[in-house]
């Protein structure tokens, strides 16, 4: 701790050791910065420095971070328990902070459910300003002060509760709010299918495999709301039924991962950048094209102010397959699209034609199809007078990767730099011969016309950069 040590040895004696407490830095800082930097360690170890000496023995009660987990310490033997809530009760009971600036508690372990409420209302009691607990076990039910806390800026729950929306404004503070395995109901009087949330500063929102009961409408008015992020991987009744509604809002970044798609109507809101990925059953063809209606649907309502966008493989694939309706809109202000995951060649090529100023395509190329590009009977206008840089992300050297490669760069006449093509070394080739991995004489012939061919158009840079030569 910043003390001067001393040793004196003896002859035949083992050496002591003294501390000079003269220049005891740590001990000598002003007491609000003790207090933060006990407030940045886990509070079991700022609990441990009261063993230090009688002076440290209560400046951890200064800390105004609580950050608290059942694990390592306390183990799953029902005296490790008790000792657990012992020790919670204890840090909020000798805690000097009348507010708190952060709450973490994780209980990866069963307790008394009253007890895990009554921790909850002590942090609101402080005037807790973030607030994350993760608890896995049913039966907590949310305190009424938590929806009225007018101190929260950030609230996340990994916790399968109920939470109950009120008719009136909930966190008139709240910035951020993350659900995790919660039930969400409407508390409005007389009962309703329409459930609003009213959040006046809310700005990122993040549902995780929430369920929604006696709720079919679901509208979130927020105007500062900027990240909205939806996964669902349940499987809830009648889930294709649900309708979310985004109202005036300006969100910089959408996110959907799932099953299944709800309907969601963002046509009131400007969105900037989406990223959409859903699970489809290819065997079942029905399925494929319900949910690419329902992907049409929600990028005819984001064509208007979308700049970015990220696709799965299987959103790409059920948006061609879906029959062509609702047509999809001229995505005027879109500049870059990704694709990520296995997708056809001729589905990515059909789904380019709306989207006629792109400026950049990023692609995942493992398990891409071999693709006769021969039959494309028209190309995409982006390619040909707007695109200016691929990337293509875990080029796996195979022919398929090639080709496309090859097509993107042959066809687009704006192409100014390519990122991610990389070729193996002669240590690499020597192996897959050792090991029978060999392609055909015409396979190799191929892919070194590639090569040769893309050497006089661009220059070669490190990490699988290629920049297109200036013109003399």
């Amino acid at each position: 701790m910043g003390e001067n040590i001393q040793i004196d040895s003896n002859a035949g004696k083992k050496p002591r050791i003294t501390y000079d407490d003269s220049e005891n830095i740590i001990t000598n800082l002003p007491e609000c910065i003790i207090s933060r930097i006990l407030s940045l360690l886990p509070t079991k170890d700022a609990v441990r420095t009261c063993v230090l000496s009688k002076e440290w023995e209560y400046k951890w009660t200064s800390i105004y971070n609580i950050h608290i987990s059942d694990g390592e310490r306390f183990l799953l033997k029902q005296t490790r328990k008790t000792s657990f809530v012992n020790f919670v009760d204890r840090v909020f009971f000798l805690s000097r902070h009348s507010t708190l600036k952060r709450f973490y508690l994780c209980c990866r372990h069963k307790y008394d459910s009253h007890r895990i409420i009554l921790w909850i209302s002590a942090a609101l009691m402080r005037n807790v300003e973030d607030m994350h607990i993760v608890y896995n076990d049913e039966g907590v039910v949310l305190p009424r002060c938590l929806f009225d806390c007018k101190s929260l800026t950030s609230l996340e729950l990994q916790l399968p509760c109920i939470f109950r929306v009120s008719a009136h404004n909930l966190f008139s503070s709240l910035k951020i709010l993350y659900l995790n395995k919660t039930k969400i109901l409407s508390d409005h009087v007389p009962s309703t299918d329409r459930l609003i949330f009213d959040f006046p500063v809310l700005e990122t929102l993040e549902l995780q495999n929430c369920e929604w009961l006696k709720v079919n409408f679901v509208e979130i008015n927020s105007l500062a709301l900027t990240k909205l992020c939806v996964i669902q991987y349940l499987s809830l009744p009648e889930a294709d039924k649900y309708r979310i509604k985004i109202s005036r809002a300006k969100i910089a970044k959408f996110e959907y991962k799932g099953y299944f798609l709800e309907y969601f109507d963002l046509c009131t809101s400007s969105v900037f950048s989406v990223a959409v990925y859903f699970h489809c059953f290819p065997k079942d063809i029905q399925v494929v094209r319900k949910n690419g209606l329902q992907a049409r649907s929600l990028l005819k309502g984001l064509f208007s102010g979308l700049n970015h966008l990220k696709l799965s493989g299987e959103v790409v694939e059920a948006v061609v397959q879906s029959n062509q309706r609702p047509l999809l809109p001229k995505f005027n202000m879109l500049k870059r699209l990704e694709v990520f995951t296995k997708c056809n060649s001729g589905a990515l090529l059909e789904l380019l034609h709306p989207m006629p100023f792109l400026k950049s395509i990023v692609l995942e190329m493992w398990c891409w199809d071999d693709y006769d590009y021969d039959e494309v009977e028209s190309l995409p206008s982006c390619i040909v007078s707007h695109l200016k840089e691929v990337r293509f992300r875990s080029f796996s050297e195979s022919l398929p990767d090639y080709r496309m490669a090859q097509f993107l760069w042959t066809n687009a006449l704006r192409l100014k730099k390519i990122v991610g093509l990389r070729r193996e070394s002669s240590e690499e080739r020597q192996r897959k011969k050792i090991f029978g991995q060999v392609r055909e004489e015409s396979e190799e012939k191929e892919i070194e016309n590639f090569w040769a061919k893309l050497k006089t158009v661009f220059k070669h840079k490190e990490h699988g950069i290629f920049v297109k030569r200036k013109k003399r």
